[in-house]
């Protein structure tokens, strides 16, 4: 809640210094080294925390596409995501979570940063972003089976992908023509080509199936569970490629990269705490007097 309140009226840098430092601590506590073994279930209703997490994380996904773009808190809220799912994959734990919320705000994203390209690329790299979303979206593919709840939470990642392939085929067009020039572009576009491979697999295996499938039973437009059925018959057919690395991550390190801004948000409260603590009822000298005897 307070990552999404200290950003939620206007970007300045208060609001901006607090939601970072939200996502600093989430990225420390999110590393899998940190967390506890899995406890006995003991049939409680209640969601795991890391539900709560992730609805925090869509909710800022969904609600900061602006034009002044928090490219920064946008990187650590993905990263923080991704850092969950590589622990949920490593330790086999099936979270009952909302998945498709997800994927719906992480398709959204790209959705964004396409339709803002020219202005984004004038003040930030958004090929670091669009990678770390699509490898996430490889992340379901390659290992949802040891994670997701049931099989047909499988069967509707590939119905989302598959749904939304227009935005996918937007973003091959765009990292393509940018990776196929020179310019500073290059080589980051040129990784979200080769990282959106079983992205386009998928939707060029089920696209013409789903196509077929309703030209031969004359059906305008299928609903969900017709999709969902062409998609569970012809699993045995794709064919995808494995990608290495996906459950890698850099670890968080304070040193060298958060120092400069921890020494920033330290000066600042400090000034802030000298400009709002009245003294009225104790001088200065007497304070630092009393500071001093502490031990």
């Amino acid at each position: 809640m307070s990552l999404s309140l200290s950003f939620s009226l206007s970007p300045d840098e208060h609001r901006l210094n607090s939601a970072r430092l939200c996502l600093i601590i989430l990225t420390c506590i999110t590393e899998p080294m940190r967390h506890r073994k899995k406890a006995a279930e003991k049939n409680v209703p209640s969601r795991p925390l890391v539900c709560a997490v992730l609805d925090l994380m869509v909710e800022f996904i969904v609600t900061h596409m602006m034009k002044d773009f928090p490219m920064d808190l946008y990187m650590r809220c993905v990263q923080v995501i991704h850092k969950l799912i590589c622990y949920q994959k490593k330790c086999r734990i099936r979270l009952h979570y909302t998945w498709r919320e997800l994927w719906s705000a992480l398709i959204n994203l790209l959705k964004f940063l396409l339709s803002n390209e020219t202005v984004l690329l004038a003040k930030h790299n958004i090929f670091h972003l669009a990678l770390l979303v699509v490898n996430l979206f490889n992340m379901f593919i390659t290992y949802g089976d040891t994670f997701l709840p049931t099989s047909n939470s499988y069967d509707e990642l590939y119905y989302e992908i598959v749904r939304m392939h227009q935005i996918f085929d937007n973003l091959y067009c765009m990292v393509l023509r940018v990776s196929t020039n020179a310019g500073q572009w290059k080589e980051p576009a040129s990784k979200v080509t080769h990282s959106l491979v079983n992205v386009r697999a998928i939707i060029n295996h089920f696209n013409p199936k789903i196509e077929s499938y309703a030209a031969v039973n004359h059906i305008s437009q299928l609903s969900e569970d017709q999709v969902l059925e062409v998609v569970r018959s012809n699993y045995d057919t794709l064919t995808l490629k494995l990608q290495d690395g996906l459950d890698q991550f850099e670890r968080y390190s304070e040193q060298p990269k958060e120092a400069a801004f921890f020494k920033e948000l330290v000066r600042s409260i400090s000034l802030n705490v000298r400009k709002n603590v009245s003294l009225n009822t104790l001088s200065q000298d007497l304070l630092l007097k009393e500071f001093s005897t502490i031990s």
